[in-house]
């Protein structure tokens, strides 16, 4: 498939030209950009493979330090590789050789995010590419024998190392950049392109001072039962029928992919044909596994709604904000609502054989309550606890704030934002994984992505009978509305900014976010 995927790709490019715009163009520049497109469409497909080795080391792989240490060495190896060609001289040729003038409007967008991915690759020297997957490896070794054991300071050295080498790397990717932006924007460009902090704190700052009172409000009124979400005493959920009910949902829900079982429930794709997602259970609570499997479906319609070919960075997603956006729409707008109890009310009791009404079920799963743990927070409290993650990796990125301050910093935020005493380390700072992976200025795009799922519900809702939609199970054409919106738009925009004003006429705006919960909950609580 490596061969043939790019000469598709070519004859889709060119084929959809007008004769009379093909005959101004030069064919040794079309030439080159199309050998570019094939060369990118090589190393994609080997990032693939080593999304593969990420796959299986989280879900098939034996789950021992021998195992774990083989697999970084493999990774490694492949990260080499991959470096390698990313940053081949054939490639800098060809960049040299093709005139942007001459190229249709998606080529010319297509050909900048090469560039970009070129410049920003051959800042990085191999040695480094292959310590940065080597520490990878180890890091998360280290975090997952700290959390185990709840104490940071078994994590807190490896932490430095990963904060150290990101920072290194992101300045060697900034070089002379005349713009100056500043560490830790150009690490969040790495998850959210075109956004920049000052953009992301004003929206986050607002959406704080909007939802510290109303969650006061709503825990000073009276709580729903939540009876339903746990078995009888003594008792317990089978995990067998949970994964039963979980199949039967996302399969109602027309997703295709793979669904397995692993510690932190995450998606993958290795092609728009090939797209897997993991969640895990609890035989004492059945809601959250069954939100993780709703979420992780989310993301993989936007994968798998992607253009197959070409294989080139125009084909992938926008951000990580947008891929988000897709996730918490179907979790929290599709998955919460009234009518999605109404709809799979009859097939929740007989799987989980109990007699409990839809209302109860909605009202349940729409608790508010301030949680320790970021994913099983409600979706009132969780932007607080993504806000806490962003204020920390930016100041000690900034250099505002030392790793080994983390623990206390996080510990005294969680008592001002969400009122809660964190007991240790491992359900406090060291519960998410994404440090461990380098992966700075990643957080802030899941609060992004809930702002935007609240924006497009507010404009599905002028195309479509939403709730009619989900009451009736016609979730095809809800699927189909997000695929023509978002997921066929690839990286065509430069942000998601650029997205929401090329489709709905503004860019994000957190003002639907607010509203959505305000309203809601509202309503829940008789407020």
């Amino acid at each position: 498939m490596l061969s043939l995927l790019p000469r598709r790709g070519l004859t889709f490019a060119t084929s959809s030209f007008p004769k009379s715009s093909c005959a101004t163009r030069s064919s040794s520049s079309l030439s080159s950009y199309s050998s570019l497109v094939s060369e990118f469409s090589i190393h994609m497909q080997l990032e693939r493979v080593a999304s593969l080795l990420h796959w299986d080391a989280m879900v098939t792989m034996p789950q021992t330090d021998a195992h774990h240490c083989e697999r970084g060495l493999q990774s490694a190896a492949l990260a080499g590789v991959i470096h390698e060609k990313q940053t081949s001289k054939k490639i800098g040729e060809l960049i040299n050789e093709v005139n942007i003038e001459e190229l249709e409007d998606e080529e010319k967008a297509n050909f900048e995010l090469m560039q970009k991915i070129y410049r920003e690759k051959t800042s990085i020297p191999e040695t480094l590419a292959k310590q940065q997957a080597e520490l990878s490896n180890t890091a998360y070794v280290d975090w997952t024998k700290a959390r185990s054991s709840s104490d940071f300071s078994q994590f807190s050295s490896t932490l430095k190392k990963c904060f150290q080498l990101s920072k290194h790397l992101t300045s060697l990717k900034l070089g002379s950049n005349p713009k100056q932006v500043s560490l830790y924007d150009k690490m969040l460009d790495e998850y959210e392109r075109g956004l920049h902090s000052s953009r992301i704190t004003e929206m986050f700052d607002n959406v704080e001072n909007a939802l510290i009172p109303l969650i006061s409000k709503v825990l000073s009124s009276p709580k729903p039962s939540t009876s339903c979400l746990s078995p009888p005493s003594g008792s317990s959920f089978s995990i067998k029928s949970q994964q039963k009910l979980n199949n039967a949902i996302t399969k109602k829900l027309n997703f295709k992919g793979r669904s397995d079982i692993s510690v932190h429930p995450f998606s993958t794709s290795f092609s728009p044909s090939d797209v897997r997602i993991t969640t895990r259970f609890s035989s004492q609570e059945w809601y959250q596994g069954l939100a993780g499997s709703i979420h992780e479906v989310g993301h993989g319609f936007y994968e798998s709604n992607l253009l197959k070919s070409p294989v080139c960075p125009i084909n992938q997603p926008l951000s990580m904000g947008t891929h988000e956006s897709q996730s918490l729409f179907w979790e929290r707008h599709v998955g919460l609502s009234k009518s999605f109890f109404n709809y799979f009310g009859d097939l929740i009791r007989e799987e989980l054989q109990f007699s409990y009404s839809n209302t109860e079920l909605y009202k349940a799963s729409n608790k508010v309550e301030p949680s320790l743990i970021r994913v099983e927070a409600d979706e009132l409290t969780y932007p607080l606890h993504v806000i806490l993650r962003t204020k920390i990796e930016r100041d000690v990125t900034n250099g505002d704030l030392e790793v080994d301050q983390i623990p206390r910093v996080w510990n005294e935020e969680m008592q001002s934002l969400l009122n809660i005493e964190v007991p240790n380390d491992g359900e406090g700072c060291l519960q998410d994984v994404h440090w461990s992976s380098l992966a700075f200025g990643y957080f802030p795009t899941y609060l992004i992505g809930a702002i935007a799922a609240a924006q497009l519900e507010y404009y599905i809702r002028k195309d479509l009978d939403f709730n009619g939609c989900i009451e009736k199970g016609e979730f095809g054409r809800i699927e189909e509305w997000l695929k023509k919106k978002v997921h066929v738009k690839g990286s065509r925009n430069k942000s998601i900014d650029d997205l929401f004003e090329s489709e709905f006429g503004e860019r994000l705006n957190e003002k639907y976010f607010i509203e959505y919960l305000t309203n809601k909950y509202a309503k829940l609580y008789n407020l």
